[in-house]
């Protein structure tokens, strides 16, 4: 028998997309599956609609409501321990499947007892358009133990990934982490044994639009910027002989706040090239981001 799949939404306010990506999901030619959405305390219509699906599909979705906004980690925490299957297949509330994804990744998972995440190539299209923008892993194609994934970070589109639920982290999601807590929960699944594999087919829809939170910039160094930060103060107390990838991730995450900082990319250079202005640019974010981040 096909083991069962858990989809697991997490949406906030997204309604207009919401639909569009259950009807995917509905539409796979996998059929063991269980839809499990939480929602964070929408105040679109979101709540109503998912009523109204968990009614016409009984014993098919498993619909979590917020009645107050919890924020992005404490809501994928609540899809994420509701979720039974063998596999959790994760979607965001805007994305599609095309239909064969879930056969396709299950089928290699079983074929492959060692991989404990399954990821493939993602369409990232343009949702006023509808027109493909790039693909998400035209180049990027990394497979690899624990080390890949703290080397490199979140190559894998997560509405692409597929893990084994029995590898994932006890306790879910890192809430010290409050927006960007999925870099350290795929890390977390490998470091409990097995592979991240990449299926080199398209088989996902990536939406770019106006509200997603990685399009919206502003000048100043964002909850995003400093959760991936103490990620690698997590990683360093956890996981220390992982040394080298772990310098190697957050020289990369100090490089990419170079826009923010005053004189930023002289600073940023400098400090790649020579170590000693490290203590220094690490002291001066810890207290322009008023001291969320801690060295």
């Amino acid at each position: 028998m096909n083991p069962l799949v858990s989809v697991a939404i997490i949406t906030y306010n997204q309604k207009e997309y919401l639909r569009e990506c259950i009807e995917s999901i509905l539409i796979q030619n996998y059929s063991n599956i269980e839809i499990v959405i939480a929602d964070d305390a929408s105040i679109d219509g979101t709540q109503e609609m998912l009523r109204d699906y968990e009614a016409k599909y009984p014993n098919k979705f498993i619909v979590k409501l917020s009645k107050k906004n919890q924020g992005i980690t404490a809501n994928s925490n609540l899809a994420h321990f509701a979720c039974s299957g063998k596999y959790i297949a994760w979607m965001g509330g805007d994305d599609l499947m095309l239909p064969e994804k879930l056969s396709k990744q299950v089928d290699f998972m079983e074929k492959n007892p060692d991989c404990s995440i399954c990821y493939h190539n993602l369409d990232t299209f343009d949702s006023k358009s509808n027109k493909t923008l790039y693909f998400f892993n035209k180049e990027n194609k990394y497979e690899g133990d624990v080390r890949k994934s703290i080397q490199f970070g979140t190559f894998n589109g997560a509405c692409s990934t597929m893990v084994r639920t029995e590898k994932t982290p006890k306790n879910g999601f890192n809430q010290v982490l409050p927006v960007a807590s999925d870099w350290l929960y795929w890390i977390e699944t490998l470091a409990n044994g097995g592979t991240i594999n990449y299926i080199d087919d398209i088989l996902g829809r990536y939406r770019r639009h106006d509200n997603n939170i990685t399009n919206k910039y502003n000048s100043t160094i964002g909850q995003n910027h400093i959760d991936h930060l103490n990620t690698c103060n997590i990683l360093l107390s956890k996981y220390p002989q992982f040394l080298n990838e772990i310098r190697h991730s957050h020289s990369n995450a100090i490089l990419s706040l170079r826009h923010y900082l005053p004189y930023g990319s002289t600073l940023i250079y400098a400090f790649m090239i020579k170590p000693k202005f490290k203590l220094f640019l690490v002291i001066a974010i810890h207290f322009i981001t008023f001291k969320k981040f801690k060295p």
